[in-house]
């Protein structure tokens, strides 16, 4: 074989791979071709990111990462290529710091486009810069609007969706997400969010229309049809006890779900921070919790149903257990029930307990045995003794566990201006700007 059929036999191989990638990236074909190159022609930069691809979509996130940096120490023409595939695969594993890195040194190294842009500003968000990650996003859709309009409709769902992961204020993310759904009325992802994020802001009638709209489309969907659940039962209850959505607008509670259902949107709810606990648990306080509520006695439960079904309460006294500054410990469904039982029957001895209307609302979690019992309210989790001021604990009960996970050395998913009220830095905080200077 001549020496120009031998390189025109390497590249069918070449190509075979690609188009292997192309139709099942898992291929295990792909592999063997790309080594074989490899081992020919050890600088073809192309191969090994495509080698790098197959491997992250086969799991070796590992291997993809070694073969990319390999590309990166060469710095050929290709180096700028495989900075944005780390970029996007450091993001991907939740390494929102080595996501920024490769972000910036993507900027730094070439002109950047719209969607490097939109993925610079999403991994910094996630890492805590807030305001500049938030920025980024708009700065990219300007970019895509003026450069590539055709493709404005994708921009402008990253950006309601890095936006909807960070944790954005209802008041910065409606109006993206409403822009997201001009643009493309049957985008899967943006529409569920957006009717939770007009219930949290008070629009009601919006929230309405557009989840009978997008159940039109799709009647199986579960999120805009969870939302219009929640706003016909609100309407019952206001109806009812005679107020308006209004008052319970006002009282948090619209709030307090709008979370819970965006932590349930992107898997960072209370289930997923209990199973990300139950494997780190020390042998003592493992000891100390029940077994878990059958699945009757969860639902009927007054507190936690989560909680109960995860474990139903902990012995009396083991509260120090969790070694955390108030010695807390879990309140079984009986518990909880019996001092709602004792609450009704004698209100004079509990003042500052009585549910009067849905700005009093609590559920009973934890207690230190000693009178003192965290609650679940709509401003957050707190620490509670009659005769006392509430003591804020947590923003939230699904916070209070992801702390806990994260204590015990456990991956903690949430973005980082999530995390940063337990250092005392404010939630809308982030790292100093210069960090995102390209």
């Amino acid at each position: 074989m001549s020496e120009s059929d031998a390189v025109d036999a390497l590249q069918r191989e070449v190509d075979l791979a690609w188009e292997l990638y192309d139709v099942q990236p898992t291929h295990p074909e792909i592999a063997r071709i790309t080594t074989r190159v490899l081992a020919r022609q050890p600088e073809r930069s192309g191969i090994r990111i495509l080698l790098a691809r197959h491997l992250e979509a086969s799991g070796d996130v590992a291997g993809a990462r070694e073969q990319l940096q390999d590309v990166v120490g060469r710095r050929d023409r290709l180096f700028v290529d495989a900075a944005r595939e780390l970029r996007d695969l450091e993001h991907q594993q939740e390494r929102y710091a080595e996501a920024v890195h490769w972000g910036v040194t993507v900027m730094q190294e070439s002109t950047a486009d719209w969607y490097d842009l939109i993925r610079l500003g999403g991994a910094a968000a996630m890492e805590g810069d807030l305001g500049a990650g938030w920025d980024l996003l708009d700065q990219g859709v300007a970019l895509c609007a003026s450069t590539e309009p055709d493709l404005l409709p994708d921009a402008l769902a990253a950006r309601a969706i890095f936006l909807l992961q960070s944790f954005a204020p209802a008041e910065r993310f409606i109006p993206a997400a409403e822009a997201a759904i001009r643009a493309d009325a049957t985008s899967p992802f943006v529409g569920g969010p957006l009717v939770w994020a007009y219930l949290h802001a008070g629009r009601y009638d919006d929230a309405e229309e557009l989840a009978l709209r997008l159940l039109r489309v799709d009647p199986t969907d579960e999120v805009p049809a969870a939302a219009l659940g929640v706003l016909r039962e609100w309407q019952r209850i206001a109806t009812d006890a005679g107020f308006t959505l209004d008052d319970i607008a006002t009282s948090g509670m619209v709030e307090l779900v709008w979370g819970q259902m965006r932590d349930e949107l992107l898997g960072v709810g209370l289930p997923e921070a209990l199973a990300a606990l139950e494997p780190l648990l020390p042998a003592d306080l493992r000891t100390s919790l029940r077994p878990p509520a059958d699945p009757e006695t969860a639902r009927s439960s007054p507190g936690e149903e989560d909680v109960a079904a995860w474990h139903d309460g902990q012995a009396p006294g083991t509260g120090a257990l969790w070694r955390t500054e108030h010695d807390l410990r879990l309140m079984s469904a009986s518990e909880v029930a019996a001092m709602d039982e004792a609450i009704e029957a004698d209100p004079q001895a509990w003042p500052g307990w009585e549910q009067d209307d849905v700005r009093s609302y609590y559920t009973q979690v934890m207690t230190d045995d000693r009178g003192g019992y965290a609650v679940v309210t709509t401003r957050g989790l707190v620490l509670r003794r009659t005769g006392e001021d509430d003591v804020p604990l947590a923003p939230t009960l699904t916070d209070w566990f992801w702390d806990r996970v994260a204590d015990l050395g456990g991956h903690d998913p949430r973005p980082a201006g999530r995390r940063s009220y337990r250092a005392g830095v404010p939630s809308d905080a982030g790292a100093p700007g210069e960090t995102m200077t390209p």
